[in-house]
């Protein structure tokens, strides 16, 4: 009788271990409300480096964060719920885009999607050695500009996350100074600079 207990408790626990996207799902439950700095470097297809680059983020939904690169990449993108607005410095020009899905696979997309947003639009596998886990995330859609998405973690600490683009060029964001919670509901309202040239480009909105 005790080893068909035993066999019975353990089928069980191989029927509820969970799957990969659900593994993530948890371990970005932190992380769909806080504020870090990042470092940002761009390599392309055969790693050299592009570009390298610093800034702050803050994330309150899929649909409301701010991004901020400090010079001399001086770049300002706040999505308010509604729209998109991008403010470059060098240029003193302020873009106003649609929020559509080609914000599918930003970081903030990715970072503050449950379980239901991840599943319909990635395939998600994993792997782990030790404390390091990785997961690859593939966009569903035929028709996505951006090739992969990689997330590595150690234990429940997010080390970093890169993106491929469909060139092969990849985008690798580290982030310090993680504070979870809800951040000032200020940065995600964005007034265009005195002077600023502003350029609506929301097509039929």
């Amino acid at each position: 009788m005790r080893y068909v207990i035993v066999f019975g408790w353990l089928l069980l626990s191989l029927g509820a271990a969970a799957s990969p996207i659900e593994s993530l799902a948890r371990l970005l439950e932190p992380y769909r409300t806080f504020s870090a700095d990042f470092q940002q470097s761009t390599l392309d297809s055969k790693g050299a480096s592009i570009t390298e680059m610093t800034g702050a983020l803050a994330i309150a939904s899929e649909t409301i964060f701010y991004w901020k690169t400090n010079p001399p990449f001086s770049q300002v993108i706040v999505a308010d719920g509604e729209v998109l607005w991008v403010f470059d410095e060098d240029l003193y020009q302020v873009q106003v885009r649609p929020l559509d899905d080609t914000m599918a696979a930003s970081p903030a997309a990715i970072l503050s999607g449950d379980l239901d947003v991840l599943g319909s639009r990635f395939q998600v596998t994993e792997e782990r050695t030790g404390t390091i886990a990785v997961y690859a995330l593939e966009p569903r859609a035929t028709d996505e500009v951006t090739r992969q998405i990689v997330l590595r973690f150690d234990g429940a600490r997010l080390l970093d996350l890169s993106i491929e683009d469909a060139l092969g060029n990849r985008s690798l964001v580290s982030l310090t100074e993680v504070k979870y919670g809800k951040p000032s509901s200020a940065l995600f309202k964005f007034i265009p600079p005195e002077g600023a040239d502003v350029i609506y480009a929301l097509g039929d909105q």
